[in-house]
């Protein structure tokens, strides 16, 4: 059922006329409600609030980090969000810059394509892009992504859309995304029918996605949105699998409506839903027979220019390690993080059993380094990482994108598993370790990165000991080793 052209309606029955406002999410939403203000004079909007602040070109009005906006004077905060998922994070971030509950105004599913918010036309006039390079210009199969997620959730996507590619292997894609531009460049280098990797803050897919044969969003949670979809183009020059394709779309298109699921559906219930119908993160794609997706093996390719910064590490022996994986929006760890005291016992247990056998510590440039680890290489170059994941030994981690990498790759991962639901994102050619009788409510509330009781440290996660993760990687190193290795240890 169409979206009624109001759904991301401005709440003007929540904010009194001539309010000044802070519009937190400068994204797609968060431009059309200033668009709208533009256009009314409603409210005076003082600022845009975003945690990617850094990524926006120059608006309208200033761009700010959410810890700014105790610095502007305002009467509300309108949060401009389509899922429920991130609001208690969100609302958790304003209390703390002392914003009042009173204050914070939020209206979930209300759209309405305006002009642009950009201070000329440095992003919107698309002077920086032939529209003659773009996939409709180029070819009458042209299919647009919207990719979102992280660099997990692109691994998983890819599977996807090379079974598109395999029924439509005339296709020609565009993929639109907001801040992985370089890794899926990378990632799609072995497709020839990738045809750009696109900036995109918001505007740029919905300007032009009407124009593709085939426009979709693929959302971090493994959602698909039929946006654009003109049967007559591919009727008319698909040769090949023609008939299947057809019944895909058709087939997606008439499941997202039968199980009345989308962005704002607490992840918890597709994933749940899935699972009991034997899928996983990949195979969940599906749609109950829309695709065809029967294994999680997608190829990353590897850039040989940094086989020789590999080298020049000089790391022959070693293991992997990952501590964190990204914070809630108010700064506190996620609900499926192990404890750096876990961590660093686990590595401590490790090297007075492996001593010669190196530990390095990869991750984001602002993880809180690992007492043990012998070499850390946080914030490094993801082509770097790729080499680094690839001949390690085993890799230890939470589950998350660099588990998604390294299993490509061809390496054992040893992966800690509480909230997220290990028959959904695990892999069977990995050590998926999950301890207690309280996990997988991951997505089961709109505040998907908390625990759902609320406890500061997870009981899923606390169950897991160092000497439980020890036990297994000491089974699967001595199953590697060899023995002479084993026996001067």
């Amino acid at each position: 059922m169409e979206k009624s052209p109001y759904s991301y309606l401005f709440p003007y029955e929540k904010v009194p006329i001539y309010s000044k406002i802070i519009i937190y999410g400068a994204g797609t939403l968060g431009q059309d409600y200033l668009h709208q203000m533009q256009l009314t004079n409603y409210c005076k909007v003082v600022a845009m609030a975003d945690r990617n602040y850094q990524q926006y070109p120059p608006m309208i009005v200033p761009v700010i980090p959410p810890d700014q906006i105790h610095t502007f004077s305002f009467d509300y905060v309108v949060i401009a969000l389509r899922m429920a998922a991130a609001y208690q994070e969100i609302r958790r971030v304003l209390e703390k810059e002392g914003v009042t509950t009173d204050k914070i105004i939020c209206i979930f599913e209300r759209e309405e394509k305006l002009p642009s918010v950009f201070l000329g036309q440095a992003y919107a006039g698309d002077d920086d892009l032939s529209i003659e390079r773009l996939a409709f210009s180029r070819s009458p199969l042209s299919i647009a992504i919207l990719s979102t997620g992280g660099f997990g959730d692109m691994v998983i996507q890819k599977r996807l859309v090379m079974e598109m590619i395999r029924l439509v292997p005339e296709c020609l894609i565009d993929f639109y995304n907001i801040k992985a531009l370089d890794f899926l460049q990378h990632l799609y280098a072995d497709c020839k029918n990738v045809n750009q990797i696109l900036p995109d803050l918001g505007s740029r897919y919905q300007q032009h996605h009407a124009q593709y044969a085939l426009a979709l969003t693929l959302e971090a949670c493994h959602f698909i949105k039929v946006d654009t979809w003109k049967e007559d183009v591919f009727t008319t020059n698909c040769e090949g699998r023609y008939d299947e394709w057809i019944h895909c779309i058709q087939r997606l298109k008439a499941e997202t409506v039968r199980e009345n699921v989308n962005i704002s559906t607490p992840v918890h219930l597709t994933m749940i839903r899935r699972a009991y119908q034997g899928l996983n993160a990949y195979s969940g794609f599906n749609y109950n027979g829309a695709f065809h997706i029967q294994d999680q093996k997608v190829n990353i390719p590897l850039d040989e220019a940094w086989k020789t910064k590999f080298d020049q590490l000089h790391l022959t022996t070693y293991i992997t390690v990952n501590f964190g994986n990204g914070d809630c929006a108010d700064h506190s760890k996620i609900a499926k993080s192990w404890s750096k005291e876990r961590f660093e016992c686990l590595l401590f247990l490790f090297k007075e059993k492996y001593s010669d056998i190196k530990v390095v510590q990869l991750g984001a440039k602002n993880s809180e380094r690992l007492a043990g680890a012998d070499r850390y290489l946080l914030g490094t170059d993801f082509r770097l990482s790729l080499y680094l994941l690839k001949y390690s030994l085993v890799h230890v981690d939470i589950e998350g994108g660099l588990v998604h990498i390294a299993t490509q790759l061809g390496t054992k991962c040893i992966v800690l598993f509480g909230p997220t639901v290990r028959e959904y994102y695990g892999y069977e050619q990995n050590i998926n370790i999950q301890a207690g009788n309280c996990h997988n409510c991951w997505g089961l509330y709109s505040d998907v990165n908390r625990c759902a009781r609320d406890l500061k440290e997870s009981e899923c996660m606390y169950a897991i000991t160092p000497d439980m993760v020890m036990r297994h990687l000491e089974e699967y190193m001595d199953s590697i080793l060899p023995e002479e290795v084993l026996d001067g240890r």
